[in-house]
């Protein structure tokens, strides 16, 4: 693992500061144009000269609360320019860069947060879509068969519409119900000028 390296012998620390941001966001001073951090926070984070990316992206963590994303402006460059902070490598880079201008320098740096991984909603169901009121009554009849014997499967509860629940009323009972539903007595009720069967379980 490469670790953040003093590229000058006459270093006079062995520890590394931040000068870090967070936020805010960066916008051009009126009266020159100049770029300048507005907002938000601005601490200095120190650091051992060994630190690696990684411990140094949970010091940022530790002290903002929530991932981010580190990047550092170039001691000869403005806050147009910043440079991503992503591994070991990087880190060193951005620290020798410093040292070439003065190794008591504080790194400038921007913490960005960590965008989040847009999640994807799942498909509604066609129960969910549909919704009754309670102060008005559906605008069709909805047959769901709660008769249930050993060996027979269960009726799927499916909401159809006029013509579809009048055919499939008509066709008679589910083809997987047992023999004796023969003997239910049948009684149709006009509802709507439609039919919905009643079962009559008086004689069981």
């Amino acid at each position: 693992m490469t670790r953040v390296t003093n590229s000058s012998n006459n270093t006079s620390t062995a520890t590394i500061k931040f000068l870090y941001s967070y936020g805010g966001k960066i916008l051009p001073r009126q009266t020159d144009g100049k770029l300048r951090y507005v907002g938000g926070y601005t601490r200095v984070l120190a650091a051992d000269r060994s630190v690696t990316y990684a411990e140094l992206i949970v010091k940022f963590w530790e002290a903002c609360g929530f991932s981010v994303d580190l990047k550092c402006k170039l001691p000869t460059e403005d806050l147009d320019v910043l440079v991503s902070v992503t591994c070991d490598e990087d880190l060193a880079a951005v620290v020798e860069e410093y040292d070439r201008v003065s190794p008591d320098a504080k790194i400038r740096a921007v913490l960005c947060p960590v965008k989040s991984l847009k999640t994807i909603s799942p498909v509604p169901s066609v129960e969910s879509l549909v919704e009754f009121s309670a102060s008005k009554p559906p605008p069709y009849p909805v047959v769901a068969n709660s008769a249930v014997r050993k060996g027979t499967q269960r009726c799927q509860a499916v909401d159809f519409s006029a013509y579809k629940l009048r055919r499939r009323l008509l066709a008679g009972p589910c083809r997987d119900s047992p023999p004796s539903v023969s003997r239910f007595r049948e009684e149709r009720i006009p509802m709507q000028n439609y039919f919905v069967r009643r079962w009559d379980y008086s004689q069981y």
